[in-house]
């Protein structure tokens, strides 16, 4: 059966004329925009999106073209065919090297953890190793702040080595001081799940910024008399009370910082003196 060139959809046989080369007018005018956007090529040797894997696409390059729509637009807009669109592919030939959206998935997050790899053996101390790990896994955030939505809201994380390679190491960062494993285990998960958690308000600060061509700070500057108004109308003495040293403690990385310090603390007490 024949397919849309753009989508991948299957096509309904003409019953004359020239076969269907595109399953709608937006695939077709999709198709168009493509041609238009590479100038340099002469209509002589145009060519559609093809199914065909040919030299320039890869694994690879499949995988940093789908961070890329990512870093642009969320993790919502990750899909093989918008993957596919980007690397002007058609998107049945992605097909031949990645199986779906779920495995996509979870090649961009591997990806993303195997660039800022934790070192071996690390520093010394459990503490140290732990903090350099969660600092680690912060910038991921800071630069891919989508990342926390795909592996944040889920109790089965995408099935990524470089990923799990976190929580092996921070499990043995805390190995031999008389925790059972799975005392071990929850308290590699609980970092992670505190990070992400922490992350989560980058991806939408940052869609905010766009949308608004404001940062936070600028945002809660230019409200500043329309949000004293609405809080001292209300019953919240202390909230009332917030000022800019209160806004600024608020800060997605004050929060980290002063979450993970206290969930050391933590750790540190289970683990009892020495």
């Amino acid at each position: 059966m024949p397919v849309c060139e753009m989508c991948g959809r299957t096509l309904r046989p003409a019953s004359r004329g020239r076969p269907p080369r595109y399953c709608s007018r937006a695939c077709r005018a999709r198709a168009y925009r493509l041609r238009a956007a590479r100038p340099s090529v002469s209509p002589a040797h145009e060519a559609a999106p093809s199914d065909e894997p040919g030299p320039h696409l890869n694994r690879e390059r499949i995988v940093r073209a789908a961070i890329d729509l990512a870093d642009r637009h969320g993790a919502e807009a990750v899909s093989m065919r918008r993957t596919a669109t980007h690397l002007q592919a058609g998107v049945m030939s992605l097909y031949r090297y990645v199986s779906g959206r779920e495995e996509l998935i979870e090649l961009i997050v591997d990806a993303v953890f195997g660039a800022r790899p934790l070192p071996e053996p690390g520093p010394e101390g459990w503490r140290a190793k732990l903090e350099l790990s969660a600092r680690r896994e912060w910038e991921i955030y800071q630069a891919h702040p989508w990342v926390p939505q795909l592996v944040a809201a889920t109790t089965r994380p995408p099935l990524a080595p470089n990923l799990m390679a976190y929580t092996d190491w921070r499990m043995r960062a805390v190995d031999g001081h008389g925790l059972d494993f799975g005392t071990l285990t929850q308290v590699a998960i609980m970092i992670g799940t505190y990070l992400q958690s922490a992350a989560m308000p980058l991806a939408y600060e940052r869609r905010a910024a766009r949308a608004t061509r404001q940062s936070r700070q600028e945002w809660v500057a230019a409200r500043q008399e329309t949000i004293r108004h609405a809080l001292a109308s209300a019953e919240l003495p202390m909230v009332s009370r917030f000022s800019t040293e209160a806004y600024d403690a608020s800060e997605p990385e004050r929060i980290f910082e002063f979450g993970l310090q206290r969930m050391l603390d933590g750790i540190a007490a289970l683990l009892g003196p020495g």
